[in-house]
């Protein structure tokens, strides 16, 4: 037998959780192994005796069943399961009052009890590993629950951490000479192949890190969906990681594992490691601060300097969650490492030291910044962004050798300006990869040659030269410097290899449970329990024939749906169940619904199928969580096929009127959680979640102005112009986010051969299904970038990121990568494009603009683009949709059917939107 999988209390608990089902008529039929539940240890009281410094008063509260929670019988710091399937917590208000505290996130009703008694988290269907709960009876959801210090065993807390764990020696040769202890990692033998696994000493003996003995980074996915010591989420799914804590209060050292966090049984050491690949390096942090002052998010594989703290909000709070006292990375000053991610362990990648330079390694935020071609005279703005950099050493360029060659290049008077050669970061040099490098030789010392033949020719440092819109292209150094190229594949030293999709046969499918929730990653594995549909328990198990999604129905009644006994995903009942319902008419029923906390309303003047409403603004009764949208469902009595029973309501079922009564009663169907808050719509509509764009309209650039607006003519284009161009009004547009001007829904993107280059365009259906669409569309995007991680049909709101303005001259070369016809490219103007690197100002800019339903129509199916500009002559500027060309208006040609009619003002759109 593997060490990885001995018979624990967690793997009876999920193979062989027998339990009971309670019948209506107060029956009790075992099922699942055979044998009754475990019977959890009910010495009273269950989560221990009330003293003076647990002692705390938090009136108000209520348990899910409705019933109040008595004030002799609240602590400090427990939990429990409120009305609103939500959890609350018990705090000591000091001075003040104590209160109860709601965590919105922290859902409870997918919670389920074993048995009557206390129980482990390990020990619950979706448990916290560290919490020692208090049950009602089999299949229920727990009245309540507090954090152990330590760890928790046999259904009690443990204290704080012995460092005692039962782990056998290893089968490994010269396992009997290592001592071992707890938190000790080995690589142990499967015995199917020759890589063997990863696995660590814990409370509960040897456990599966998730990864094989050659893999050094993955992830491991169970470990979702528990809070911190500080009450944060943890957000850190990588196996091997440890913590600090899980759950306020809780002061145990914990790894994220194969079957999610394992207990240490260690105590908190901030900084600490069992030993962990790159512990001693530290931590990489979140965010940097730049050398323009300001704090950025850290980029993939970026490098930093050795023995260096990181300040920073989101480091602290990272931090906190990792259970160190700070983010730094140790090491040496003068060495470089590179960071695969936030709280990843750093990977040494470069000593400074022999590179030609000091030897010192230079942070970036004292790295003077540079702007575009500034290392070879050019004259940018000063709004125009700077080149992203990196912790980089301070040395040398490489100098010209059999493997690297120098290029000459000369003025327009055939003068040698520069010999030259341009590197891509981590490309022999040090920096950012992405980022390319500007390296040339002292024309003096070089006796004004290229490549030079003095021995005493003398070679510059590195300096950024162009931030890269795609990837940096890496070239033979012997023919031609580096260059962008968006398809180039180069990536940063000392990111991970990609982690193996995990086997089709170690999961089940998605499913939503009973409260119509998508079940989290974490409870997709096998042996993994979650409530389902129905109100009843299903088990993760081995795929068959009859189950090709994984998941078996155990007959355990849990949650407060309707309907203990419910079918599993393929419409069967366990025969027991089967049985029963017949018999019994075990369905929706008045019994099922009196046990839950109603927060509908059965007001004659609701009428719809599935109401919902805000927490602070429930109809008639106590408030809920304002963060929190309550949603029930019409139920009519039916009774065909048996006794009578309630199911949900069809159409205008039970409504009544003219003569007949009113049947239909609304019970609570689920809750959802409203991150950015509960919009109410008052009586005639649903309460609804606000959305991210809070249903706005804004300008697609944030802080920008127009300069050229809709329907000015322009002399240089020859008519009216179509839309609005727009920059930034402070700083350079190249590089700005562009957002859509409305929610709506992507019709497409892609790249165009004319200069928009870069093109998107999004639907805006109108409000409630009544009056005229709306599309936009975007030009003049980069081409990396374009849309990240949306597709065409997906919903889009104001906060999502359409792409980026393209910097005006890199438009030539960025066309010439994906078009046939190629263009002259900048500083070179031509008939086809205008550049402006010759000290003009910037054309940088988005052309937008908003279409009509037909005119939307036109250019739904594919990536053609709007006209531009028509070919009147008479300026139209304050139209809301310019008028159809006429000859005496001086156009000339029409647009090959186009009618000028389908463009609209975006100004018009964003500040009047129609009804």
């Amino acid at each position: 037998m593997s060490l990885s999988r001995r018979p624990g209390r967690r793997a009876l608990s999920r193979l062989c959780g027998a339990a009971a089902v309670l019948l209506g008529g107060g029956g009790v039929i075992g099922v699942g192994c055979g044998q009754e539940p475990p019977v959890g240890d009910v010495a009273p009281p269950p989560l221990g005796p009330q003293d003076d410094t647990d002692a705390c008063e938090c009136a108000g509260g209520f348990y899910y069943n409705n019933q109040p929670i008595p004030l002799a019988e609240t602590r400090c710091d427990t939990f429990v399961c409120g009305r609103d399937l939500i959890s609350y917590q018990c705090l000591d208000g000091d001075t003040a009052a104590d209160t109860w505290r709601s965590y919105p996130e922290n859902r409870c009703g997918d919670l389920a009890c074993p048995a009557e008694g206390t129980f482990c988290g390990e020990d619950m269907v979706n448990g916290e590993p560290a919490a020692l709960y208090q049950c009602p009876g089999a299949g229920q959801i727990p009245l309540e629950w507090r954090i152990c210090p330590g760890g928790c065993e046999d259904g009690a807390c443990t204290g704080e951490a012995s460092g005692e764990c039962p782990c056998e020696t290893p089968p490994i040769p010269g396992g009997e000479r290592i001592p071992v202890r707890c938190g000790l990692t080995l690589c142990m033998p499967t015995g199917v192949g020759g890589a063997g696994v990863k696995q660590v000493c814990t409370a509960e003996g040897w456990r599966n890190l998730g990864l094989a003995c050659n893999q050094p980074q993955g992830d491991c996915p169970a470990c979702r969906g528990v809070q911190g010591s500080s009450g944060r989420e943890i957000t850190t799914t990588a196996c091997g990681a440890e913590v600090c804590g899980l759950g306020v209060g809780n002061q145990s050292r914990w790894v994220c594992g194969e079957e999610g966090w394992l207990d240490l049984n260690l105590p908190c050491d901030p900084g600490a490691s069992n030993g962990e690949a790159g512990a001693a390096l530290g931590r990489c942090p979140v965010e940097f601060r730049d050398n323009d002052g300001q704090w950025k998010p850290v980029e993939p594989g970026q490098t930093f300097c050795g023995d260096q703290v990181f300040g920073g909000r989101a480091n602290k709070d990272l931090a906190i969650n990792l259970g160190e006292l700070d983010l730094r990375i140790h090491g040496r000053a003068d060495r470089l490492y590179a960071c695969p991610g936030p709280g990843a362990r750093p990977v040494p990648y470069r000593d400074c030291g022999g590179r030609g330079g000091s030897g010192a390694c230079m942070r970036v935020r004292e790295i003077p910044p540079v702007r575009w071609h500034e290392a070879i005279g050019a004259h940018p703005g000063a709004n125009e962004p700077k080149i992203r950099d990196w912790d980089r050493c301070d040395e040398s360029c490489p100098p010209v050798s059999d493997a690297i060659h120098y290029f000459p290049t000369y003025t327009n008077g055939g003068t040698l300006a520069q010999c030259e050669h341009v590197f891509c970061g981590q490309d022999v040099i040090t920096g950012r990869v992405g980022t390319l490098y500007h390296c040339a030789y002292d024309l003096v010392s070089a006796n004004y040659t290229c490549p030079p033949v003095s021995d005493t020719a003398v070679v510059g440092r590195p300096v950024p030269y162009e931030e890269c819109p795609g990837g940096c292209g890496l070239r033979d150094l012997t023919k031609s410097s580096d260059r962008c190229d968006a398809h180039s594949e180069q990536q940063p030293h000392g990111m991970p290899d990609p982690t193996p999709t995990p086997s089709i046969t170690s999961t089940c499918d998605p499913i939503v449970d009973y409260q119509g929730n998508a079940v989290p990653v974490r409870s997709l594995r096998i042996g993994s329990q979650v409530c389902g549909p129905g109100g009843q328990v299903l088990a993760c198990d081995e795929r068959q024939l009859s189950r090709p999604d994984g998941w078996r129905a155990t007959g355990i009644p849990c949650g407060t749906s309707c309907g203990v006994c419910g079918p599993d995903p393929y419409g069967d009942q366990t025969p027991v169940c089967a049985y029963f319902a017949d018999a019994e008419g075990l369905a929706c029923d008045d019994a099922s619904f009196a046990q839950s906390w109603n927060p509908c309303s059965n007001a004659p003047g609701v009428r719809i199928n599935t109401p919902a409403y805000c927490g602070h603004s429930l109809p008639g009764i106590d408030q809920g969580d304002p963060n929190m949208l309550y949603v029930c469902k019409a139920y009519c009595p039916r009774w065909e096929g048996g006794p009578g029973h309630m199911a949900p309501c069809e159409g205008s079922e039970g409504l009544g009127g003219g003569g007949v009564p009113r049947t239909r009663r609304y019970f609570l169907d689920h809750t959802v959680y409203c991150a950015l808050g509960c919009q109410g719509n008052g009586a005639a509509k649903s309460d609804e979640c606000k959305r991210p764009g809070g249903g706005k309209r804004a300008a697609p650039i944030d802080d920008s102005r127009v300069i050229r607006g809709f329907g000015v003519v322009a002399e240089d284009y020859g008519g009216r112009h179509l839309g609005e161009d727009l920059v930034r009004s402070s700083g350079g547009t190249a590089g700005a986010e562009v957002h859509p001007v409305a929610d709506g829904r992507l019709l497409w993107k892609g790249f165009n051969g004319s200069q928009y280059l870069g093109v998107a365009l999004v639907e805006h259906p109108p409000k409630d299904g009544t009056g005229e669409r709306y599309c936009s569309f975007y030009g003049h995007l980069d081409v990396d970038g374009l849309a990240p991680g949306l597709e065409a049909g997906q919903n889009v709101t104001t906060d999502d990121v359409l792409g980026k303005v393209v910097r005006w001259d890199d438009i030539p070369s960025l066309h010439n990568l994906y078009f046939d016809k190629k263009w002259t490219e900048c500083p070179d103007s031509s008939d086809e494009f205008t550049c402006y690197g010759d000290g003009r100002t910037d054309n940088s800019h988005l052309h937008y603009t908003v279409l009509s339903d037909a005119e939307c129509r036109r250019f739904a199916g594919s990536s053609s683009a709007p006209y531009g500009y028509d070919e009147c002559k008479t300026p139209d500027e304050d139209a809301v949709a310019l008028t159809a060309m006429k000859a005496a208006d001086g156009c000339t040609k029409p647009m090959d059917g186009a009618t000028t009619e389908g463009y609209v003002s975006p100004t018009w759109f964003i500040e009047a939107p129609p009804q």
